[in-house]
């Protein structure tokens, strides 16, 4: 699918109805996925990979330094605000009842730690060289996974091109909901509620197509510029919206008159890791900004420092009240 045609779907997947695309084919690509998990599960433990990669070569890595860089980078596996966002935007909207809230919130995450395992393996059980021979993350899982599988007799060209549509088909599945929830933040953003009388009251940006074309257009933007230049970015904003999502459950605890300490603990970790790691990210792109340097990673990164310190400012009037 060429870019055009994908900015196109995910235009159309994110105005269309739920029930009429979203929750059919998210519901179809959980097969798959089921599938392949439990294919590289029970493949592994018949494999038996043996871990190659060392587990650490230094606090320093070409990515950065350890720490904040592992925090931004290991992200959809440990927490995420992304899934917060999903899970108020379009997961919600589809429980059967209140009750299975609970069950699909936190055992959807689960599965996703355990992806997050097979994942690390299909890269870890290569040696340095090996590694280095693979042109893409998606090509080393797919290759791992399919090894795996071939233990139990799953020839190995049918298990990567199995692999590789499952990844794909999930990858879909993040595009088109990413952007019905950007077209959910511009609409909420510039849609006024009359407190007397209840009027919704909204500009043209708050009309559901002209805020869907605006995200994908700046969603086309960046992806065309390149994987390795907008991945940066991506951890960083990400955990970012994590720590409001923690943020915003702490305060509502506190104005239950509930304790909310086991929230406030990982919420101060998650907004001092996505600061540092903002401004180490504007640093490196200003200080390199003559050659490998990014101007718009840096006009971005800006940006989300400036709402994080806000972000933080306000979290400390509120949660001292």
């Amino acid at each position: 699918m060429c870019s055009s045609d994908l900015l196109v779907y995910i235009y159309v997947a994110s105005v269309a109805p739920v029930w009429i695309l979203l929750q059919p084919r998210d519901y179809l690509n959980s097969f798959l996925l089921y599938a392949m998990m439990i294919g590289a599960f029970i493949g592994i433990f018949i494999y038996r990979p043996s871990i190659q990669l060392p587990a650490i070569t230094g606090f320093k890595t070409t990515g950065g330094y350890l720490f904040p860089m592992l925090f931004v980078t290991v992200a959809c596996g440990a927490i995420s605000g992304f899934h917060s966002l999903v899970s108020s935007g379009t997961t919600s909207k589809q429980l059967d009842t209140e009750k299975d809230a609970k069950m699909i919130g936190y055992g959807s995450m689960l599965i996703e730690g355990a992806l997050a395992v097979v994942s690390l393996i299909t890269a870890a059980y290569l040696t340095q060289a090996q590694y280095a021979e693979f042109a893409s993350p998606t090509l080393i899982f797919a290759n791992g996974v399919a090894t795996f599988m071939s233990s139990f007799g799953i020839p190995f060209d049918t298990g990567q091109t199995f692999v590789a549509l499952a990844v794909s088909a999930f990858a879909l599945t993040s595009l088109d909901t990413a952007t019905r929830i950007g077209r959910f933040v511009f609409q909420e953003f510039f849609t006024n509620v009359d407190e007397q009388t209840g009027e919704i009251k909204g500009s043209i940006v708050s009309n559901m197509h002209v805020a869907t074309a605006i995200t994908v257009a700046f969603g086309g933007a960046l992806g065309l510029t390149g994987y390795a230049r907008v991945w940066p970015i991506f951890g960083s904003a990400n955990q970012l919206l994590a720590a409001l999502a923690l943020l915003t459950v702490a305060v509502w605890l506190k104005k239950q008159g509930k304790n909310n300490k086991m929230i406030i603990i990982p919420m101060v970790f998650m907004f001092s890791v996505t600061i540092l790691a903002l401004i180490l990210l504007i640093y490196n792109n200003a200080k390199a900004l003559g050659s490998t340097g990014n101007p718009i990673l840096m006009v971005v990164a800006s940006a989300l420092l400036v709402l994080a310190v806000v972000l933080v400012m306000r979290a400390s009037k509120r949660l001292r009240e």
